[in-house]
């Protein structure tokens, strides 16, 4: 390629003269030395990718100025002139890395010329196969150094997400590994729970996406959520989903465990990888593994608390809380009273209507006793017909006015059992916390109350300390 720099050793001024014109003049840079001194001072000083040497030189061998060619820059290619007597030399030069030799009495210019294209044509070559397998060894090192950080990324979040965790938690959790794992722009998470829950809703930004990009984000997000909530596939063409997309690139993955759903997105301006794109599920799918966990640890927790019957918190629970409360009422200074509350007559519906009948009815005193106190009231079935209401807050007067009022309200229900209707009745203890007690003590004395109404003729309230 015309240009390219060419070191011309011969201590023959004609051949020096003539070559150096030669070759000038088809465009090459050449550089002549007369003696091997010259040579050397020549490759000190600037990389040459040819060299045309002569194998004689006055004042030290030419393989010795080969040499140090090579040692400096293997890639320079060199091509010898030599005689007819030094075939040997010429031979043992090509050991050690000349490309070619040229007879000096039988040297034609157009075939120098051939021979010093191609000689710098293989140069070219074996740089750019040198730089393609130097590429394909970063891209190789890259490519582990990815794996081995997606790797580690996906035993953190599994690590991460295999502990027991809130709901506030996973997603807190799931949201940040993501983000970490990822060169995003925005990333949310949303899952909807069961019931009137709102979802829980978490977002990560960079601080240079303009707030109007964001928002616009945090809207197709929820359009996105309600959409699969109603029964709709995510992942949809452009013309079928339910709004514009708010980045250039977008990855989004359905989370969901049982009815609980969930929705994971990302964006950015960039495309994304098909590395990046399966790391992104996976990350979706541990969220989900993770969101199953928990449903099912939940699940299992609320049998140990709840009663299988009825769905109220269960004896062991109110004994667990009820030191809790009696304690914060003291703290905080603030009244807690107690109802405890027994379906009268209930052995007599058991036996005319059946055990199945009599746990139709205590569901339905536990529906109605539920709809009727605050979500700050702890209700709890206590055993067989009795339930307990522990409520926060509230002084004895009022808690006798509630019991009045659950007490007349349940008078009034019909009950349906089978192709009959029924109503039935109850008597309800009312106690207050008193600076004396504790929470057994709180417990015996609306127990006390209890008996009495059963006492003086049941369907009736009375409060512990009154006549």
């Amino acid at each position: 390629m015309p240009g390219e720099k060419i070191l011309l050793v011969d201590d023959d001024p004609t051949i020096l003269d003539l070559l150096s014109r030669f070759l000038g003049g088809q465009g090459y840079d050449v550089t002549a030395a007369p003696d091997g001194h010259c040579a050397l001072e020549a490759i000190g000083g600037e990389d040459f990718p040819l060299a045309l040497l002569d194998l004689k030189l006055p004042d030290m061998s030419g393989l010795t100025v080969l040499s140090h060619l090579k040692t400096r820059s293997p890639e320079t290619e060199v091509i010898l002139f030599t005689g007819l007597a030094a075939l040997d030399s010429a031979v043992q030069a090509l050991r050690l890395g000349a490309y070619d030799y040229l007879v000096k009495s039988e040297l034609r210019l157009p075939e120098l010329l051939a021979v010093v294209e191609r000689a710098l044509e293989r140069r070219r070559l074996t740089l750019s196969n040198r730089d393609l397998l130097n590429n394909l060894r970063q891209a190789q090192a890259e490519l582990a150094r990815r794996r081995a950080q997606e790797l580690l990324q996906i035993r953190r979040i599994g690590e991460a997400l295999a502990r027991p965790l809130t709901p506030e938690q996973l997603v807190e959790g799931l949201i940040d590994l993501i983000w970490e794992g990822l060169s995003l722009a925005v990333l949310g998470l949303q899952i909807q729970w069961q019931g009137d829950n709102p979802p829980n809703q978490v977002y990560r930004r960079r601080t240079d996406l303009p707030p109007s990009a964001f928002q616009n984000f945090k809207d197709w997000l929820n359009r996105e959520l309600l959409f699969i909530t109603q029964g709709f596939p995510t992942n949809l063409g452009a013309s079928e989903a339910p709004g514009k997309k708010p980045q250039k690139a977008m990855l989004q993955e359905r989370v969901q465990a049982g009815e609980v759903l969930g929705l994971v997105a990302a964006g950015r301006k960039q495309p994304f990888t098909p590395e990046e794109t399966e790391l992104f599920r996976i990350f979706a799918l541990q969220g989900e593994a993770a969101l199953k966990n928990l449903l099912l640890f939940e699940e299992v927790k609320s049998l140990a608390i709840r009663d299988g019957l009825t769905g109220l918190y269960n004896h062991r629970h109110f004994w667990e809380i009820l030191p809790h409360e009696v304690e914060q009422s003291r703290r905080y200074q603030q009244p807690l009273s107690l109802l405890f509350i027994d379906i009268d007559n209930f052995k007599k519906v058991n036996d005319t209507y059946g055990h199945h009948q009599g746990d139709v009815v205590l569901k339905t005193m536990a529906h109605y006793l539920q709809e009727a106190v605050r979500h700050a009231d702890l209700l709890c079935r206590y055993g067989g017909e009795e339930f307990v209401a522990l409520l926060p807050q509230t002084p004895r007067e009022q808690a006798r006015l509630l019991a009045e009022r659950l007490r007349a309200g349940i008078a009034r229900m019909p009950i349906p059992l089978a192709d009959d209707k029924i109503l039935i009745t109850v008597s309800i203890g009312v106690a207050g916390l008193e600076p004396e007690m504790d929470g057994e003590a709180l417990v015996q004395a609306a127990d006390a109350a209890l008996y009495r109404a059963k006492q003086t003729g049941k369907n009736r309230v009375c409060s512990w300390g009154e006549d």
